[in-house]
């Protein structure tokens, strides 16, 4: 994941998820709603071993369904985190508290992966975020407020979106200024609420692939004024819109400047978009004959 540190080490301190997120796979397929966590002492003690077998890596990532559901229990990981000294990041929402970021700083979290999915409201009712944009506003906020860093996830595709609804999300994710993004096309995935809304109401398209050959996500819902080629069309102009923009390039160049091992990374990262990039217009061209 080229937002983390590496090399880093990834492992789960929970599994499940209380959210009721009608796209999200893992709880409705794989681990569930039911929240179940280890114990603070114990992920303290296996932090403290993998810091001692692996003395080079350089982030530890938590990646647990959510790993921010329990205050209580974070402001207590927090606490056995302290006197390790280490870097890590987490998934999260945004509900967490100015509070609780603050200690998590103090503790060394570095980065959250948070799924915003849509700036349009109602979308975020459509598909039970239990979150709102004004939420997200605060969060983004006290996490700029501590010094913790955002990798923002966004879905289009999601139910009730329109070319107007993606150029709300557009502008909604400006706003938030996170400091990188991932754009996704949304996936309905058997045993997913998702998938039986779009099944059920003709948006679903089985006669098409998933993904293309090298496993880069197509999309497979169609909705009335919303085609594939368009949906494709919109992940691409999302990515130029956001990161073409003088405060990010310029923050971009900054980062490349001052550590060699950074522009490498992102030498290779460019390669791998602008790649990615060709294939997406190919895939929009041949759709539209």
């Amino acid at each position: 994941m080229p937002f983390l540190l590496h090399p880093y080490i990834s492992f789960y301190t929970t599994r499940g998820c209380p959210a009721k997120c009608t796209f999200c796979l893992w709880p409705q397929t794989f681990d569930g709603h039911t929240w179940r966590q280890r114990s603070v002492d114990d992920v303290a003690k296996e932090v403290k071993q993998a810091l001692e077998l692996f003395p080079d890596v350089k982030e530890i990532f938590f990646d647990d369904d959510t790993f921010t559901i329990g205050k209580q229990r974070v402001l207590a990981l927090c606490e056995k985190f302290k006197p390790l000294n280490f870097t890590w990041s987490c998934t999260s929402r945004v509900h967490v508290d100015l509070e609780t970021l603050t200690a998590m700083r103090a503790a060394g979290c570095r980065l959250f992966i948070v799924g915003f999915e849509s700036g349009n409201p109602q979308i975020l009712k459509n598909i039970k975020k239990g979150a709102t944009v004004e939420q997200a506003r605060e969060f983004m906020k006290n996490c700029k407020k501590v010094g913790i860093v955002v990798h923002g996830d966004f879905i289009l595709g999601l139910p009730g979106e329109t070319p107007d609804t993606i150029q709300e999300t557009l502008q909604f994710a400006k706003e938030l200024d996170c400091d990188t993004i991932q754009v996704s096309i949304a996936h309905a995935f058997p045993g997913t609420e998702l998938y039986n809304y779009v099944e059920t109401n003709n948006f679903l398209r089985s006669d098409v692939e998933m993904t293309d050959e090298t496993g880069h996500q197509l999309p497979h819902i169609e909705y009335p004024g919303l085609s594939r080629a368009k949906m494709m069309e919109a992940v691409e102009y999302f990515y130029d819109q956001y990161y073409f923009r003088p405060r990010i390039v310029a923050r971009i160049v900054k980062k490349a400047i001052f550590d060699a091992k950074e522009r490498r990374r992102l030498y290779q990262e460019a390669r791998e978009y602008l790649s990615l990039r060709n294939k997406r217009k190919q895939f929009v061209a041949s759709q539209r004959g």
